[in-house]
């Protein structure tokens, strides 16, 4: 796999954490403000699941590509608030598609 196609992996990596940590928010609001507990399993392990895709590709593809290191950090960190994986994508992974 080259490098560029772990960058667009990681591309729709970025969209698909954002959007499961919207499911996740709406999830976590049916169960503690109308009590449904049954979907926060299931879109729990979906977000994990991306979340963990999401920092190891961040890792995989900006050691092959050999961004600098604020650019990996701030990539990290944008896994943490909701949808900040979209800006990532937009301000830092887009500029090395080639």
């Amino acid at each position: 796999m080259t490098e560029q196609m772990k960058l667009k992996a990681l591309r729709i990596i970025a969209v698909l954490e954002a959007i499961s940590w919207l499911a996740l928010l709406v999830a976590m609001y049916l169960k503690y403000v109308h009590d449904h507990t049954e979907y926060m399993n299931f879109i729990g392990r979906i977000h994990g699941f991306l979340f963990l895709g999401f920092v190891f590709l961040v890792l995989l593809v900006s050691t092959k590509m050999k961004w600098p290191k604020r650019e990996v950090a701030w990539s990290l960190l944008s896994s943490l608030p909701p949808c900040a994986t979209i800006l990532a994508d937009i301000k830092i992974f887009k500029k090395y598609v080639k």
